[in-house]
C-alpha cells in the first residue's frame, strides 16, 4: 500500500477540471499511455522512467516529461523511501477554441540541473507556484488557469532536444510491438496466443519478453493494465464496480476488485470514496482532510524557498536573495576568465540581464 506519511491528491476530474497533481509513492510496474501531459518529479529516491525515446534513472529533484499518448512506464529502484509528484494536464478537458492540436506539440524527455537545464529551470519554477497556490486557503480559479496556461507553455516550447536513448535491441522493439497491440486491444477476450499470432511471435518467445521486461507474467500484465485503464471511470463514480469491470476486460467483479487491492491496498469502492470526499488516511487509520501536512511541506521546502527568493536563472547564473544580500553561483565557472565576487557587482548583473 503507498506510503500516507506522503500523501496528496488534487484530481481535477472530480470537477471536469484538465489538472490534478498528486503525490504518493506508488509503483507503475506496467506500461500505459494516455491523452494528458505528465510530468513526474521526484521528491525522494530513483525512479526508472522507460519509454519507446528512452530508459533512464531520474534521481532527487529531477523530473521526467511525458508527452501525450507516448507509452511509458516509471517505476520504483532500491529500497527506501520512494515519493513522486504528478502532475496530468488532460487536453481533452479544454474546449477546442483554447487548444490547438496537441499531437506532436510536445515531446518526452528527461530533464535535470544539467540535462535539459533551461526547461527544467522553468518547469522547477511552474510547479512550486502550483504547489504555492493550493497551499493557499483562498484559491483563485483565474490564477490556477494562468498557472496551467504557462506549465502547458513552457511544456511545448520545442526548442529544447529530446533525450534519445532508445534500447537497441530487437527484442524490446517486439516488445513495445507487443505493449502497443495489448494497449489497443486489452477491453477485448484477450490472450498470450492472440497477441503472440498477431504479432507473428511464438507463445513461448512472447511468454519470455514479458517475464524479462516486467518480471510479472503476461496475465498479470493484462490485469494490470485493464485496472490503470479503468481508473477514470471509477472516480467519476457514475457507473458501477461491475459495469466497470466488463468495460475495461476484467472476466467479473470479484477477479477486478481482486487485482485492484493488489495494486493499490484497497478495494475500489474504498478508492472511490476516498477520492469523492478528498480525504486520505494517516498512520492512526482515521480519515483526514486533504491538505499540504508538515511532512509534505518539509519534503517540498526546497521548490517553495525556491519561488520565493531565486531572482533570475539562465543556464550559466542563478541569482538568489538570502539573508539580506545576494549571492550569484555561476554554473559553469570554468568558462568564465573572472568570478564575480560583491554584491554590487551582482546586482549590477541581475539589472543588466533583466
Amino acid at each position: 500500500m503507498q506510503n500516507m506519511n506522503y500523501y496528496y491528491d488534487f484530481s481535477g476530474q472530480k470537477f471536469n477540471y484538465p489538472l490534478s497533481l498528486s503525490i504518493n509513492s506508488f509503483d507503475r510496474q506496467v506500461f500505459s499511455r494516455q491523452s494528458s501531459l505528465e510530468i513526474s518529479y521526484v521528491l525522494k529516491g530513483e525512479y526508472e522512467a522507460l519509454s519507446d525515446h528512452f530508459t533512464r534513472i531520474i534521481k532527487e529533484h529531477e523530473l521526467v516529461m511525458i508527452a501525450p499518448d507516448d507509452i511509458h512506464m516509471i517505476r520504483k529502484i532500491g529500497e527506501g523511501e520512494h515519493v513522486i509528484l504528478t502532475i496530468h494536464v488532460d487536453f481533452s478537458r479544454f474546449s477546442e477554441a483554447m487548444v490547438p492540436i496537441v499531437k506532436d506539440a510536445f515531446q518526452s524527455m528527461i530533464c535535470t540541473d544539467v540535462e535539459n537545464a533551461k526547461v527544467y529551470g522553468k518547469l522547477r519554477h511552474m510547479i512550486a507556484q502550483l504547489i504555492v497556490h493550493l497551499m493557499e486557503e483562498q484559491n483563485n480559479l483565474f490564477e490556477l488557469n494562468a498557472i496551467m496556461m504557462e506549465l502547458v507553455n513552457v511544456a511545448a516550447n520545442r526548442k529544447y532536444p529530446v533525450e534519445n536513448l532508445p534500447f537497441q535491441s530487437t527484442h524490446h522493439e517486439n516488445y513495445m510491438k507487443a505493449i502497443r497491440y495489448i494497449d489497443q486491444h486489452y477491453e477485448e477476450d484477450l490472450h498470450l496466443e492472440d497477441v503472440a499470432n498477431t504479432l507473428s511471435f511464438s507463445v513461448s518467445y512472447t511468454s519470455r519478453l514479458f517475464k524479462k521486461y516486467t518480471g510479472i507474467p503476461f496475465v498479470k500484465y493484462l490485469a494490470y493494465v485493464r485496472i490503470r485503464a479503468s481508473l477514470e471511470a471509477l472516480l467519476e463514480g457514475k457507473d458501477s464496480i461491475e459495469e466497470i469491470a466488463a468495460a475495461c476486460g476484467m472476466p467479473n467483479s470479484k477477479s477486478y476488485t481482486s487485482v485492484f487491492k493488489e495494486m493499490y491496498g484497497v478495494v475500489p469502492s474504498v478508492y472511490r470514496k476516498r477520492f469523492k470526499r478528498n480525504m486520505k488516511v494517516g498512520n492512526e487509520l482515521h480519515e483526514q482532510e486533504m491538505v499540504f501536512d508538515d511532512a509534505l511541506k518539509k519534503l517540498l521546502a526546497h521548490l517553495l524557498m525556491e519561488i520565493k527568493e531565486v531572482v533570475y536563472e539562465d543556464e550559466q547564473v542563478k541569482i538568489i536573495k538570502q539573508q539580506g544580500g545576494i549571492i550569484c553561483q555561476i554554473k559553469n565557472a570554468s568558462e568564465y576568465q573572472s568570478v564575480l565576487s560583491t554584491q554590487q557587482n551582482m546586482l549590477e548583473v541581475v539589472i543588466k540581464r533583466k
